[in-house]
């Protein structure tokens, strides 16, 4: 009897020792406390994504315990500060709650619906009805790209044609590139802005660059390279853009429409549903 009796008191022991609620589970790893409020190690685990330093992770940590701080501390504040009736957010809970719903909702129906294929002809319909949104804020180019040594032998011959656009010319520029060139890119087929021509360039070529026209070229160099420029065409500031050169930004306002017409048919159907059950109910002056 004695035995039994002693097991319960054994047991009470145990559960007060840190050692054994961390053994059975029951008490978590603890990082940081203000009040009633602990955070917890197992919400720290998912703020590494990847390999870090132990002096990145330590940063990472530090930081958000210090975020973690400053909303708990706020809370206590307002808490503090405020009188019940600021304190009762009851309303806007519910408001929040119902936004957030129909939200999810919508965004539910509106995936479950959308026809997400565009045709060429759609994209070209919307670029020629809506031209006036895609006037150019800075000029387009398509350009030849080369980039070669100072000392390289062939300098001389590619700088002579690089500005060709005879096919025998382009032909033997390519065949001289392909041997000699630390870059040789044709950019024909694809629009490029000043800017990111600029990346491909030294910083003292910026003002050659911004002042590219029509058939125009930048010849410069550093002190180990000649970079060498021809332009294909030329598209002047507030002229319509390309539509190939907008036919993302085309494509994401095409299914933006979608969106809005499904949205606007989910109206006209919960409305119509509603009268037809007769959910809705109105009333009259003097009516009750």
């Amino acid at each position: 009897m004695k035995k039994w009796f002693l097991l319960p008191a054994c047991l009470l022991f145990l559960s007060s020792c840190s050692y054994f609620r961390n053994w059975i589970g029951t008490e978590q790893e603890r990082v940081a406390q203000i009040g009633d409020e602990i955070l917890y190690k197992r919400d720290l685990e998912g703020l590494f994504q990847g390999p870090l330093s132990s002096e990145d992770s330590a940063n990472l940590i530090n930081h958000y315990i210090d975020s973690w701080a400053v909303d708990n501390l706020l809370l206590q504040k307002a808490e503090s500060q405020l009188t019940k009736k600021e304190k009762d957010v009851k309303q806007e809970l519910a408001d929040y709650r119902k936004s957030l719903l129909v939200f999810k909702y919508q965004k539910k129906y509106v995936e479950e619906r959308i026809d997400t294929t565009i045709s060429p002809e759609e994209i070209l319909d919307y670029y020629n009805n809506n031209r006036e949104l895609f006037l150019l804020d800075a000029p387009l180019i398509k350009v030849r790209l080369i980039k070669v040594r100072l000392h390289s032998p062939y300098l001389s011959m590619i700088r002579n044609i690089y500005r060709s656009n005879t096919i025998e010319d382009m032909q033997q520029l390519e065949r001289l590139c392909e041997s000699s060139a630390e870059i040789y890119t044709d950019y024909s087929n694809k629009w490029l802005t000043t800017r990111e021509l600029a990346q491909d360039l030294p910083p003292q070529a910026k003002d050659e660059i911004y002042a590219l026209k029509p058939k125009g070229y930048v010849d410069t160099r550093d002190s180990l390279y000649a970079y060498l420029v021809s332009v294909y065409d030329f598209l002047q500031e507030g002229m319509p853009s390309p539509a190939e050169y907008k036919e993302t930004e085309i494509r994401q306002n095409i299914l933006s429409r979608r969106k809005q017409q499904l949205l606007k048919d989910l109206e006209k159907e919960v409305l119509k549903e509603g009268w037809n059950k007769q959910l809705i109910k109105t009333y009259r002056k003097n009516e009750h």
